[in-house]
């Protein structure tokens, strides 16, 4: 769908009266209390009985296809195979078991333009001699041996014979001899048999040879080889069919069930298998992580935020906030603008005499805050705040900027006494020595390193800021504590050791972790970065426990930003034609439209649970179903028009289009969601 965008403007005249704050107040708090009433991860609603479904199904489904790969159970049984080629779900004729017999597989290998003949189930310990014999137009015959122990490969040049229709006949003999059969020729080995000898195994086969230009514009002549072989298919082993099983999965994966499917017809997979396998993955990933995106992005239709209480709940937020920070905060003239992708702030703000943070710490607080509301009013949009510092010269405004104080101390008269003047110096001497012991403790007791301090005062406040660096190793993971917590405790750690010193003062503390930890870049739940061209940060909300530790993780959250935007471009279709629309879009295979995008697709549509739950079972089963029966047809459609040499080029063209479609639909994305937010705040701050 084309996307609308709601911009919507907060200035003075759009802000809300005493009255209606009040009312918007307790509606949030209403919300408030709801959401974080049962935070319990299972609460037996029916997504949460679907999700332990789904791991149940996981781990039948690919515990089952590790058994069978490993060969640990009845690995060379054909039993499955054999049993399943004779019904329904297996159309074509029914597989042999060759289980103990010899048997031939003959084809040409257009890699290096040779027609090979291979033995199976020879006896490994015996001398054998194979042997190819070619029906020629004149009633003769030509022969070509190889000799060896046990199963033989034969390979042979076809440009040795001229075009035409042969019958070929591939056989093979166990021969005794004191000779190393490897090095004799082929009159040595046609003595060794004779012709008339009875074979241990043998093979028909129709071959033809035709040639043809190259192209329509070259000159160059190509032999083409045909091996008409009428026989059916062998029966796969269980531990052939799991291996294969994994092989398809990786297909899937990386280009999508179409390739998948191509992959497994071309090698010669059973349809009921490789239906199997896209059921198995299209199970567990819809009924794993469909109830996961549920749990995360639903809300109850009382619980959605209307433009009013979104714009009142970071209005409130933001005002807690900028106590905490000491700066004043401009809400006449705050901006704001909404879309379905994101939210964007434009924020104005002046710093105060006992303001000590520095802009960029400013922007990580507020932007803590509104996200940790955001949590808990399952607010999911990526969130883009940008802050504009207006004061007077006093602090930069820019990010990084020194830090600068600004004592209000009057100046002194020399004519004045000068006692007062040393009392005061005296008493800063003795509470600079005794916020430095202070801190030395909590360094120590932190296991810190000091990486600059800064004690200053004025009649008015007391400030500290400390920049410290963990010493642990491997502090980037398992340095638990953020520098917000790290702040609060140090303000607790000098307001207790500093009581006697501050006078009445006000202490103002900030510390900063001089390496960021895992802790403090997890204030976002994900976070969006902006291409080369363009400007900007976008973080969404964290959700805590086992749906953020599965789904907010950098690889899912690339995922799962790329089926939002198709969920989104998609949403006037589904809301036109609904539950239809759901099904027929996860059945047909567009690029990216599979069981997952199906799910958030009813998601941001708002469709029941069940329903998209049912939608996307019929879609992705037809699709599996559809492509598994298909597959070896279009394989067979394009061996009968010698196309077959493209079969792989198509396998590998679906893989692509699917890598350039998510890549497409990710650069998009962030065009779209950046783009857009660069102009708004260029245009709110002129």
């Amino acid at each position: 769908m084309a996307q609308s965008i709601s911009a919507l403007f907060v200035t003075a005249a759009a802000l809300p009266d005493e009255s209606e704050k009040d009312s918007l107040d307790r509606e949030l708090d209403l919300i408030r209390a709801r959401r974080e009433g049962d935070k319990r991860f299972f609460r037996g609603a029916f997504e949460d009985y679907t999700l332990v479904a789904g791991l149940i199904i996981g781990t039948i489904f690919f515990g089952g296809v590790f058994v069978m790969s490993s060969g640990w159970i009845a690995a060379d049984s054909i039993v499955v195979d054999k049993t399943l080629s004779s019904t329904p779900l297996d159309p074509g004729e029914e597989c042999v078991d060759r289980e103990g017999q010899v048997w031939f597989n003959i084809f040409f290998s257009a890699d290096d333009h040779l027609l090979k003949a291979e033995s199976y189930n020879v006896d490994p310990d015996a001398q054998t001699v194979i042997g190819i014999v070619f029906e020629m137009s004149n009633l003769s015959e030509q022969v070509h041996l190889k000799g060896g122990l046990g199963d033989q490969q034969l390979a042979f040049d076809p440009s040795e014979l001229e075009d035409g229709h042969y019958n070929t006949t591939v056989l093979i003999w166990k021969v005794i001899t004191d000779d190393e059969i490897e090095s004799l020729d082929q009159s040595e080995l046609a003595a060794l048999i004779g012709l008339d000898d009875d074979p241990i195994g043998y093979k028909e086969v129709e071959i033809e040879i035709s040639s043809h230009s190259s192209g329509p514009f070259s000159s160059d002549i190509k032999q083409r080889v045909e091996v008409y072989d009428v026989d059916p298919r062998s029966c796969w082993s269980i531990e052939g069919l799991g291996e294969w099983g994994w092989i398809m999965m990786g297909a899937e994966w990386v280009g999508g069930r179409e390739a998948a499917m191509l992959t497994g017809g071309n090698a010669g997979i059973p349809a009921w298998w490789m239906a199997m396998v896209s059921l198995g993955m299209s199970l567990f990933f819809l009924c794993v992580q469909y109830p996961l995106m549920h749990k995360m992005y639903h809300r109850d239709s009382d619980d959605l935020l209307t433009k009013d209480q979104l714009r009142r709940l970071i209005h409130r937020t933001l005002g807690k906030s900028r106590k905490q920070l000491r700066i004043d905060i401009d809400f006449e003239q705050m901006k704001m603008q909404q879309r379905p992708i994101s939210i964007d702030i434009l924020l104005p703000y002046t710093t105060g005499s006992t303001t000590i943070d520095q802009p960029a710490d400013i922007r990580a607080q507020l932007n803590r805050s509104l996200l940790e509301e955001f949590a808990i009013f399952g607010e999911m949009r990526p969130l883009q705040m940008k802050i504009i510092c207006v004061d007077d010269g006093i602090h930069e405004a820019h990010e990084g900027a020194p830090l600068s104080f600004n004592p209000v101390n009057s100046p002194i008269n020399p004519m004045e006494d000068y006692s007062a003047f040393f009392a005061e110096m005296s008493a800063y001497g003795w509470l600079e020595a005794a916020a430095q012991t202070s801190l030395n403790r909590w360094f120590k007791k932190h296991d810190l390193v000091d990486y600059g301090t800064a004690v200053l005062a004025d009649e008015d406040a007391v400030f500290v800021r400390v920049i410290y660096r963990p010493v642990m190793r491997f502090s980037y993971f398992l340095f638990k504590q953020s520098y917000h917590d790290m702040q609060d405790d140090l303000y607790s750690h000098l307001s207790r050791d500093l009581t006697e010193h501050l006078g009445g003062r006000t202490l103002v503390v900030s510390a900063r972790n001089e390496k960021a930890t895992l802790s403090d870049r997890t204030i976002a739940g994900r976070i969006e970065q902006s291409g080369p061209e363009l400007e900007g940060e976008a973080l969404v909300a964290k959700q805590g426990g086992i749906t953020g530790a599965l789904l907010q993780n950098p690889f899912m959250g690339d995922i799962l930003s790329s089926v939002e935007y198709v969920a989104h471009k998609n949403q006037t279709r589904i809301e036109k034609y609904g539950f239809w629309f759901l099904i027929i879009f996860v059945w047909i295979p567009f690029m990216a439209s599979g069981v997952l995008v199906g799910a958030m697709l009813g998601l941001v549509a708002r469709i029941p649970f069940q329903r998209v739950l049912v939608a996307c079972l019929f879609g992705g089963t037809a699709a599996s179903l559809t492509w598994a029966y298909t597959a070896r047809g279009i394989i067979e459609f394009m061996e009968r028009y010698h196309a077959e040499a493209f079969i792989p080029f198509v396998i590998l063209l679906a893989v692509a289009f699917t890598i350039m479609h998510v890549r497409k639909n990710k650069r998009k994305r962030r065009e779209e969601l950046f783009r857009s937010s660069m102009a708004f705040f260029a245009g709110a701050a002129d």
